[in-house]
């Protein structure tokens, strides 16, 4: 039933136009609140986001490239940017689904050319608004600075796709997170690691955690530059000290798991975080079972570390971690972000890697709950949980909507299907 699921998504999903007024006609002031809302130029609900479904498609159905074309030409005819620009806003988020769209050399490189100009601009500008800070070894990392939905892992894994003409913007972007590595002095005068943040843990929850904290989720926390100094230390882009990064981060997150042994905490508060240095056990309860947070998306960038660094043992305890949460499924809804459809990317891809058999004999199983969430009643079949246990929402993108579901499903059940030159999964800092 999978390519009957994902057709009939296809389908519902093929006009730009009408498909962007019936989410848009859906939105209240109340919704704006709890989730982020429709922008032509959003990879995770826009034209951008439903285009690369598309895109990814077209590498095995030639047909779906006409309406990747048509998503694309959406997102950027007479749309204004959004104020913040990164991997999932904007200009790159157009760029990330142009790039997964070729399908044969010369196709898009005009508008690639100008859009990977732009987000080469946008990492510069990042890098540059950091630099004093971070050489002085002053604490306060912000997250949506270096993070992957919006900061320099997203951004810098884009420009490593760029290739040769970008490759000096991509070493300064690695330079940087290689940087963002080294011990800061904390507001109380205590040296702690350099991603140590006074941010909010969500910009939906703006209170800040007292003494700060060190994020550990794939979105927003250390394992998004830990997975793109591996990604890059794996395709032959280095720069000095990016082994020694790489070492510092995968160490401190194996360090800072749950009571188990096994998971990984949302964030390390700072009390915490002074307690496991001085080598106590502080309670690291494994807080969510997702790509953002939580031990999926952090065990596949231990993984990417351990592949990159040669180490063996941080791979067995990446799969070890990943099939305990397999078989836990404790999961919100079924989507990307936090998901089923999630862990379903993240076990799939961990499955093709060494100690991948583990896993293999368990994605059965999740491909055929993750079909089974598929409603053809609801209007893009897969429905998202709203946060704080509100009703459900309907969302075509692709991070937390069907987009990016039936990406998942369409991986899983046929993982030797190609992907082209950017793998959508690289979206998500996995590949």
């Amino acid at each position: 039933m999978t390519e009957n699921t994902i057709t009939l998504l296809t389908e519902r999903l093929a006009d730009p136009v009408s498909l962007a007024a019936q989410v848009t006609a859906a939105q209240t002031p109340e919704s704006a609140e709890t989730r982020s809302l429709w922008h032509p130029q959003s990879l995770a609900d826009g034209h951008a986001g439903v285009g690369l479904l598309f895109a990814a498609l077209a590498h095995t159905d030639p047909a779906h490239a006409r309406t990747a074309h048509a998503h694309l030409t959406a997102a950027v005819t007479g749309v204004s940017r959004p104020a913040r620009e990164g991997l999932y806003a904007g200009l790159p988020a157009v760029a990330f689904a142009a790039r997964t769209a070729v399908t044969k050399p010369g196709e898009y490189a005009a508008l690639l050319t100008k859009l990977d100009s732009q987000v080469a601009l946008r990492a510069r500008e990042l890098v540059e608004r950091d630099t004093a800070r971070v050489a002085a070894r002053r604490a306060g990392a912000r997250m949506l600075d270096y993070d992957v939905v919006a900061g320099l892992a997203g951004l810098g894994r884009l420009l490593l796709a760029a290739g040769p003409p970008h490759r000096d913007t991509t070493e300064l972007v690695l330079a940087h997170l290689v940087a963002l590595t080294r011990p800061v002095t904390e507001p109380g005068g205590r040296t702690v690691p350099g991603w140590w943040t006074a941010d909010p843990v969500l910009l939906s929850e703006p209170d800040g955690v007292p003494g700060g904290h060190f994020n550990a989720g794939l979105a927003h926390g250390i394992p998004g530059p830990l997975a793109l100094l591996s990604l890059a230390h794996r395709a032959g882009v280095r720069v000095p000290g990016q082994e020694a990064a790489i070492r510092t981060i995968a160490e401190w997150l194996l360090a800072r798991r749950s009571p188990d042994g096994i998971g990984w905490p949302n964030i390390v508060p700072l009390h915490a975080e002074l307690t496991a240095a001085s080598g106590g056990r502080p309670d690291l309860t494994e807080a969510r079972t997702g790509w953002c947070y939580g031990t999926p998306g952090v065990a596949r960038a231990l993984q990417l570390a351990a592949l990159a660094l040669k180490e063996p043992d941080w791979n067995r305890q990446a799969v070890t971690a990943v099939a305990t949460a397999c078989d836990r499924r404790d999961l919100a809804d079924p989507t990307l972000c936090h998901g089923l459809a999630g862990l379903t990317t993240i076990a799939a891809l961990m499955s093709q890697e060494p100690g991948g058999d583990r896993l293999a004999t368990r994605i059965p199983a999740l491909t055929d709950e993750l079909e089974a969430a598929g409603d053809p009643a609801q209007p893009f079949l897969w429905t998202a949980a709203t946060p704080g246990g509100g009703p459900v929402v309907h969302r075509p993108g692709f991070l937390d909507g069907a987009a990016g579901t039936a990406l998942a499903l369409h991986y899983a059940k046929y993982p030797e299907a190609p992907l082209g030159e950017l793998p959508w999964q690289a979206a998500l800092l996995l590949c």
